[in-house]
């Protein structure tokens, strides 16, 4: 009898065991988590806005844009070769945009349009805090203002690279760059900190002006407690492209390199499972459970819970067209790429292919892509002197060493004033095909692992139905040998009886 209760027991535990594990499976799948979301093909993505769960925008090489309605990803064109690479939506009917040739685009009344031509360089960042006023960052220390209905250029305490800009309220700021943390008061800009290592800080959000977080190159995360900017450890060793917090400071996101992406709990960085390997350039997170990220390639990846994606878009012919308003390219060549120092300014994609061109979703992550250094403005001993620029136009396999052409500087057709005009941008609504080499930002010598996105989901299905089917076989082998023991000795004990 003991013998029979011990295998009744045995029996029990392996079955309450299995039951665990094949309720587990379910409850994971429920958890949020990032996924490739099947957005139309797309170039490279370099920013993404969202109004609302409802209304959002992000915004590509050659004048490429990918607007949500709530439902799904469309492709939108505007006929201009620029990059688009910050965008701030003040609500789902006004937003704002900046692009590597300094044109500023303004949505109003269901169109972009070109409103300013601030300069010929990056402007890389731009953040409204209601619908007239706002702010610029860019190449050289660049700092604009929107006020009274125009853009206005405004003094700035540096001519390095500002690469992020984050305003709590009308009398509180923040701006990083390449080598520099500055801090608005309210009147002026200043330059508060220096960071730490020296490091390129890509991205800042704050909280508050009392709290806040910067990413940057080589994995740097620094936090802001009210006092002064330290870094309270990083998980990755890779450059951070994108931060973003909830409102609250409970958890936050950060993306970057080779797919990367960081989650924070409200305690510390953790890296969090990732569904490609393209470099993420944007994140934006609505809230604990709902966000989205773009990057290279077209990637668009959502955060959410469960639920059924929809099919993947077919592409279609996507129209062409002549640039208007804005400066003519010529290209001329670089010197070969290095690795980033802490001397480095990092910047946008320096080679924006013709609009000739037609984007594609075939490019896969280099293994050693390494940034371009640029010429910048003359800064004092120990400040950045160089801007690391992608270079994307090698095929894969090739050494980033080779020298890939960029764009020039040159001079618009139209002279800006500092009053703003708005010059009607045409709109189109279409996919694109392949063919179109992607600009790419930035990237360290990493290699980055090469894959399909749909290959790597399969294979965690896969994992997931292969461990179910061997612990459903063990537990089934191990009730069979139980039965048969339990057999074994009632037939012993029958025959001693007998005998």
């Amino acid at each position: 009898m003991k013998r029979n209760h011990r295998c009744m027991t045995l029996t029990v535990a392996v079955a309450i065991l299995v039951t665990l594990c094949l309720a587990q499976a379910p409850i994971e799948a429920q958890a949020p988590a990032w996924q490739v979301y099947p957005a139309p093909p797309a170039s490279s993505l370099y920013s993404i806005d969202m109004a609302d769960p409802g209304q959002g925008w992000a915004g590509g090489m050659v004048g490429s844009l990918l607007h949500w309605d709530g439902g799904s990803w469309t492709t939108v064109w505007l006929e201009i070769d620029s990059a688009i690479m910050a965008i701030d939506m003040v609500d789902g009917g006004d937003g704002w945009a900046t692009t590597h040739d300094g044109k500023v685009l303004h949505y109003s009344g269901g169109s972009w349009q070109v409103a300013s031509q601030l300069a010929t360089s990056w402007l890389s960042d731009v953040q409204m805090l209601g619908p007239n006023d706002g702010w610029i960052v860019g190449e050289g220390g660049k700092i604009f203002h929107y006020t009274g209905g125009s853009w206005q250029s405004v003094t700035s305490p540096t001519s390095n690279y500002l690469l992020s800009i984050d305003m709590v309220d009308a009398g509180h700021g923040w701006a990083v760059g390449a080598n520099v943390i500055l801090r608005y008061d309210g009147s002026s800009w200043q330059v508060f900190a220096t960071p730490p290592n020296n490091e390129a800080l890509m991205s800042v959000d704050m909280i508050s002006d009392t709290e806040g977080w910067a990413v940057g190159y080589s994995g740097a995360i620094l936090h802001y407690d009210g006092n002064a900017w330290t870094a309270p450890g990083s998980p990755t060793g890779l450059n951070l492209l994108s931060i973003s917090m909830l409102p609250d400071g409970s958890q936050g996101w950060a993306v970057g390199q080779s797919g990367l992406i960081l989650e924070f709990n409200g305690g510390s960085w953790g890296v969090a499972n990732s569904p490609t390997f393209a470099d993420l350039w944007g994140v934006a997170m609505l809230s604990s459970t709902s966000g989205w990220a773009v990057g290279r390639n077209g990637t668009v990846l959502e955060y959410r819970t469960g639920g059924q994606y929809p099919a993947t878009a077919t592409a279609t012919s996507v129209p062409t067209f002549t640039p208007t308003g804005g400066p003519t390219a010529t290209k001329t060549p670089r010197p070969p790429t290095d690795t980033p120092g802490p001397t480095d300014t990092p910047g946008p994609p320096t080679d924006t292919p013709p609009p000739s061109d037609t984007p594609t979703d075939t490019e896969t992550p280099l293994p050693s892509d390494t940034p371009t250094p640029a010429p910048t403005d003359t800064v004092p001993p120990g400040q950045p002197t160089s801007t690391p620029a992608p270079t994307d136009t090698s095929a894969p396999g090739q050494p980033s060493s080779t020298p890939a052409p960029e764009q020039a500087t040159s001079t618009p057709t139209d002279t800006p004033t500092p009053e703003e005009t708005t010059v009607p941008v045409a709109l189109v609504s279409a996919t694109p095909t392949p063919g179109q080499t992607s600009v790419a930002m930035p990237a360290t010598t990493q290699g980055a692992p090469t894959g399909s996105q749909t290959e790597g989901s399969g294979k965690s299905r896969m994992q997931t139905v292969l461990t179910i089917g061997i612990i459903a076989l063990l537990v089934v082998g191990a009730i069979a040998v139980v039965g048969l023991a339990v057999l074994g000795g009632l037939w012993l004990r029958r025959r001693r009886k007998q005998s």
